[in-house]
């Protein structure tokens, strides 16, 4: 498998500076946080005087006052690096996350907040790899010290000093959670309840490289449990995680290693000319222990239960017709929770719910390469005009969207093409429109997604910054469709 090693990005540890359990509850920071929210200096000023009024008495006034201010900032720095809080689009204004606002809902349930807040840690702040430091430290009977864990660290692939004190932070509020019986040995039985996987699994996981992880991440994203043709996962993995998977080495580098782990299963066909590449389908072991708590985590954040979240693609597609307008409405939720899974997006939050008139909207996000906002519409009507894309474009000024993607069971009309392509060309925003063709066509093969997705972007890329026309557009396309299937019956020859 190719890849390119010497130039690989290390990634930083979650910053957690003046943010210690130690000096207030998790619940009673939060709640100076929603009572000072949308201002940033009322809130650093309101930390600084409730929890470092008394630092730097020994200093003069004013160096005293300026170490006061830097302690408050790191602590606000922190909660935001913990995903707490979240910028705004005007300085220094910033507002709770959704998972704040969760964790202050069940204020008075310190079990749940400790667990709530661990899980959040291990799944989107790194908590696994400081856990796998430590466990390799112990494993080699050394003494997990706050140097050797960072440089443990540092061998995984991040960027952290030896001296710095943030894994001392985290492993503070993961305690709260019960994750260490003492200050180095971890159990591993409430990680297992947390995180609803077992430990032998998470060491089966780790060893896996990043093509293989992301190619069984791709197989999740679909919840692919039927035969598919492995060629088409691997696109899926190039496409969205932008790793590079040669064709040659997929059955020996990734498919194959996969089949070992028993996390997914493969059988070759004979069809056509010549034995096709591999199909591939996730194993029961996967289903079971990665799709089931991966489904739980969503019905967590998106409050739809578990048995919906399992529902098929098809199944979902097909209610989008019934005549009863709950089902109807329930439906185009699960449209909108499958275009985040099938594009591997995060959820963040439903921004309005108005099932009983045709539409869903909901907000997701990304941090691969750049951190980027998701605005997405679902509409159940048989035309989508300019007023629809021209009222999302003007909520982003509230959501801090960069990207907007309506869809629609319907069609939109020239003249809504138009003002997306416009909107595009003299601004920030990214228009994806998905209409009635397009949803069939992932119906029918879900792996379609991704050649939708990168033909619209190409398509805005050509006309924006080449200034190419419809017309060259569609023959361009056309000359690829015959290209690309002319590999693919070379391919099949091999």
């Amino acid at each position: 498998m190719e890849s390119n090693n010497n130039t690989k990005k290390l990634k930083n540890f979650t910053y957690g500076d003046q943010f210690d359990p130690n000096k207030f509850s998790l619940i009673e920071i939060l709640e100076l946080c929603n009572q000072c929210q949308p201002n940033r200096d009322i809130l650093e000023a309101s930390i600084a005087e409730r929890y470092f009024s008394q630092h730097s008495q020994q200093t003069s006034s004013k160096l005293a006052s300026e170490n006061i201010g830097k302690l408050a900032m790191n602590c606000f720095l922190s909660i935001r690096a913990y995903q707490l809080i979240e910028n705004l689009q005007e300085s220094r204004q910033y507002k709770l996350t959704s998972l704040a606002e969760e964790l202050l809902s069940s204020a008075n349930n310190s079990s749940f907040v400790n667990q709530k807040f661990a899980s959040h840690i291990l799944n989107n702040l790194g908590g696994m790899a400081l856990l796998k430091a430590i466990d390799a430290l112990n494993s080699r009977g050394e003494e997990p010290q706050l140097e050797a864990i960072n440089y443990e660290l540092q061998e995984r692939g991040y960027s952290i000093s030896p001296n710095c004190t943030y894994v001392s932070t985290m492993r503070s509020w993961l305690s709260l959670a019960g994750v260490f019986e003492r200050k180095t040995e971890i159990n591993w039985d409430i990680v297992s309840d947390i995180l609803g996987i077992n430990k032998d699994f998470i060491d089966e996981l780790y060893a896996l490289n990043p093509e293989q992880k992301h190619f069984l991440l791709s197989l999740l994203s679909y919840n692919i449990q039927g035969f598919t043709p492995a060629n088409k996962i691997a696109q899926h993995t190039r496409s969205i995680y932008k790793l590079r998977l040669t064709t040659k080495n997929l059955v020996k580098d990734v498919i194959q290693p996969l089949v070992n782990f028993g996390l997914i299963e493969t059988e070759k066909t004979t069809d056509g000319r010549g034995a096709k590449p591999n199909n591939v389908r996730l194993s029961n072991k996967a289903r079971t222990e990665i799709l089931t708590p991966l489904l739980k985590s969503i019905a967590n954040e998106t409050r739809i239960s578990e048995i919906e979240l399992n529902r098929t693609f098809d199944d979902v597609v097909n209610e989008l017709n019934h005549p009863d307008k709950h089902i109807k409405g329930k439906a185009l939720e699960l449209l909108a929770i499958w275009m985040i899974r099938l594009t591997s997006l995060r959820f963040t939050k439903w921004r309005s719910r108005q099932v009983g008139k045709g539409e869903v909207d909901v907000l997701a996000a990304s941090d691969r390469f750049v951190y980027s906002r998701w605005q997405i519409q679902c509409k159940n009507t048989a035309k989508v005009d300019t007023d629809v894309l021209a009222k999302e474009i003007g909520l982003t000024f509230v959501t801090g969207a960069d990207v907007v993607m309506v869809v629609t069971t319907g069609e939109f009309t020239r003249e809504a093409y138009q003002y997306a392509y416009r909107m595009m060309d003299v601004s920030r925003y990214y228009m994806i429109l998905l209409q009635k063709d397009d949803i069939e066509a992932i119906k029918k093969d879900k792996t379609s997604i991704v050649e939708i997705l990168d033909r619209k972007a190409r398509r805005v890329f050509s006309k924006k910054e080449l200034d190419i026309s419809d017309e060259e557009l569609n023959e361009i396309e056309q000359e690829e469709d015959l290209m690309a299937k002319v590999i693919e019956d070379e391919q099949n020859d091999i």
